[in-house]
């Protein structure tokens, strides 16, 4: 008996290693791997006509380690309803897009010649939805994501965050290279006055330019190629080299904010603190050239080809029109009692609408049309009218005329200008 009870023990000890054990040998449930992304998102960010005008964006897993690569799928929104893992698994390779990991938030445009789930052609005008499939390494199970919100492409002004800069919103100017400068006001009307002008390439890189200003707010670029910049909170306008070096211009201003040269080389300034618009001679002889009860903490000027000055008043909403000899009359006014800057382009004006986070095309004649903008504070890109802004100051156009620029606040409550975006329109024309 003693051997068949060994064999018989030996039996036992076979099936409970093969079966595990309670000390440890057996793994017991696995954790779920969480491999999905989020926030998905796409936007018509070209004028193309085909896949290259989609920019899709989404987060990553917090832990990318289970992540083979991702896979974008473009689907017509009549055919989202059946669409699930199962199908994302059976389409073939030619009908999505692959993107490999990168450790970060994926933010990409499509190519050209990228399909929908179908196999067709992305073309404007046709309804699609995006879908991201987070492919597992072995073993691990694929996971769709949820549906973007619905994108139909179209010929239009389109609206996209070019860069992200730690300033609040002052004035903002571009150079003839296509260079924009941004000024820090400060945080808010009542935050510590900003300090620095920071240079935006076209390509969205940004840097420190320049610094050593007291609230730094409207700026212009003068004939002879510098930049001056006001500077609220000391009553002074600075002159700033192309090399960032900065000097005193003319002081004993009341709360200057924007700028403008004429073709004379006279600089107006706007000055809110005591409802004026400045002249400056070359001279540097300073005289008052327009003022009254017309306006309400005059801030943004521009001026046309004639020699006719605009004003944006930051107390409301109203443009003021200021002729060569000095009369002033209202021209327009806009929602929101509160403007920011104004610019001259092409005969039109285009003025922010500070509350009402929109900016505007003024005609010469007083007439007024959104140009970008819903209304609705916040940072959605697409269509220029369809976008969001919040609490825009000032705007600029590209050399060639294909870009407008725009610096805009990104807190979404509160009146907060800090920190900052500056944002690209880009403009379809016939």
């Amino acid at each position: 008996m003693r051997p068949l009870f060994r064999i018989f023990c030996l039996v036992i000890l076979v099936i409970f290693s093969a079966c595990g054990s309670d000390d440890g040998g057996n793994p017991g449930p696995q954790p779920e791997i969480d491999i999905e992304v989020t926030a998905v998102q796409a936007i018509d960010s070209e004028n193309s006509g085909d896949a290259s005008d989609i920019k899709v964006s989404f987060k990553i897993p917090q832990d990318e380690s289970s992540v083979d690569h991702y896979r974008v799928f473009v689907v017509k929104t009549s055919a989202t309803g059946g669409f699930d893992l199962a199908t994302a698994q059976t389409i073939p390779a030619r009908s999505f897009v692959r993107i490999d990991k990168t450790g970060s938030a994926i933010s990409t445009n499509l190519s050209a010649t990228a399909l929908d789930s179908d196999g067709g052609a992305v073309v404007e005008s046709v309804s699609y939805r995006i879908f991201i499939l987070s492919v597992g390494i072995t073993g691990v199970e694929g996971v769709l994501s949820s549906a973007s919100a619905q994108l139909t492409l179209a010929k239009t002004d389109i609206v996209e965050i070019l860069a992200e800069l730690p300033i609040g919103l002052g004035g903002l100017v571009v150079d003839a290279d296509g260079n924009i400068y941004s000024a820090d006001f400060g945080a808010s009307l009542s935050s510590p006055p900003g300090t620095s002008l920071y240079k935006i390439t076209p390509e969205g890189s940004a840097s420190l330019f320049a610094s050593g200003f007291t609230g730094a707010s409207g700026n212009t670029i003068g004939p002879d190629g510098n930049i001056y910049q006001s500077n609220i909170g000391n009553g002074l306008i600075s002159k700033v080299t192309m090399a960032g070096q900065v000097s005193g211009f003319v002081s004993a201003m009341k709360s200057p904010v924007g700028l403008v040269f004429d073709p004379a080389g006279n600089l107006y300034v706007c000055n809110c603190g005591d409802n004026t618009v400045k002249k400056v001679t070359p001279a540097l002889e300073v005289t008052t050239f327009a003022s009254g009860s017309i306006f309400s903490c005059p801030n943004g000027i521009a001026i046309d080809e004639t020699g006719n000055l605009y004003v944006a008043n930051f107390g409301n909403g109203r443009v003021v029109k200021i002729t060569p000899d000095g009369t002033a009359s209202g021209l327009a006014t806009l929602p929101g009692s509160n403007n920011g800057h104004l610019t001259y382009f092409e005969g039109r004006l285009y003025v922010v609408a500070i509350q009402a986070n929109q900016v505007y095309e003024v005609t010469l004649g007083g007439a007024t049309s959104i140009v970008v903008g819903s209304g609705a504070r916040g940072h959605r890109e697409g269509a220029a009218q369809q976008a969001e802004l919040s609490l825009p100051n000032d705007l600029g156009f590209s050399p060639d005329g294909k870009f407008l620029y725009i610096n805009d606040g990104k807190p979404t409550a509160g009146g907060l200008f800090k920190p900052s975006y500056i944002k690209k329109v880009r403009l379809e024309k016939d």
